[in-house]
């Protein structure tokens, strides 16, 4: 038998069922509503996983009885995530905060993830892969290349669970497909040819290997295979990842310069 238990949201009514197996289901149409989605249906197509969506009995405000749909803990994050309304960080706040743990608090759900520690390592890692291909999908709908993509929802997935997927894989930073190579700095590479890390960075953009964005260099897809990003573990004050670009000593030639 499923359990419903009520929320407000500022001025929102959040009906948050939990099965028989603990899982807890969000109404989508309530949630895309504080979320400022126009279309919910679109925006649980556009943004959530199948697997993360089902269709529940409901009560309406005339009593009966409706079919819809609901989107787990996975799906949720994904629409958040999805949104572009400063409403979605002081949401998320408060689902982290006060919806779930006042949930587990009447023992009718746990969430898988911020329960870790009541059930196996194993079990809390398959729970954190779940919500990394949503954040994964929505960095590359953002305009993230798959090396930051990859990082960016790596970031997100400690955020939300803990876990940072890219150390339990025994890696700290996304691998280029020139593994064999040392990667430098602009500044190290720079020293090679007796040019300063701006100036290296500017011969690295005009060769169309990176671009600027906003204060930040971008990997273009033609210098993905001379470089290699790192994950710092750190963000900017916007909260986006810092990523740290190196790059190989075979990118020199293609630059006209020969490394000392």
């Amino acid at each position: 038998m499923n359990n419903i238990v009520p929320f407000h949201f500022e001025s929102h009514e959040l009906r948050v069922v939990t099965d028989e197996q603990g899982n807890a289901w969000f109404p989508a149409n309530a949630i895309c509503q504080v979320l400022g989605f126009g279309n919910p249906r679109q925006a649980v197509e556009s943004h959530v996983d199948e697997d993360d969506v089902q269709k529940l009995d409901v009560i309406d405000s005339l009593g009966r009885t409706q079919l819809a749909n609901h989107i787990n803990e996975s799906g949720l994050y994904a629409l958040i995530l999805g949104s572009t309304k400063e409403e979605a960080k002081r949401f998320k706040r408060w689902v982290t905060h006060d919806v779930l743990p006042s949930i587990r608090k009447t023992g009718a759900y746990v969430a898988p993830i911020a329960a870790a520690h009541d059930r196996s390592a194993a079990q809390a890692t398959m729970q954190a892969a779940k919500l990394f291909p949503p954040f994964f999908k929505i960095a590359r709908l953002m305009g993230c290349d798959k090396q930051a993509a990859a990082i960016s929802a790596n970031q997100a997935v400690r955020e939300v669970s803990g876990q940072n997927l890219l150390a339990l894989l025994g890696q700290t930073h996304v691998e280029a497909d020139n593994q064999e190579s040392k990667f430098y700095t602009p500044t190290e590479l720079g020293k090679m040819i007796n040019t300063s890390a701006r100036g290296t960075n500017l011969l690295l953009a005009e060769a169309g290997f990176q671009m600027k964005r906003g204060e930040h260099w971008e990997v273009t897809d033609a210098g993905k295979d001379f470089a290699r990003i790192y994950d710092t573990g750190k963000r900017h004050g916007s909260g986006v990842p810092v990523q740290q670009v190196k790059w190989s000593a075979e990118v020199l030639p293609a630059l006209g310069r020969d490394g000392e």
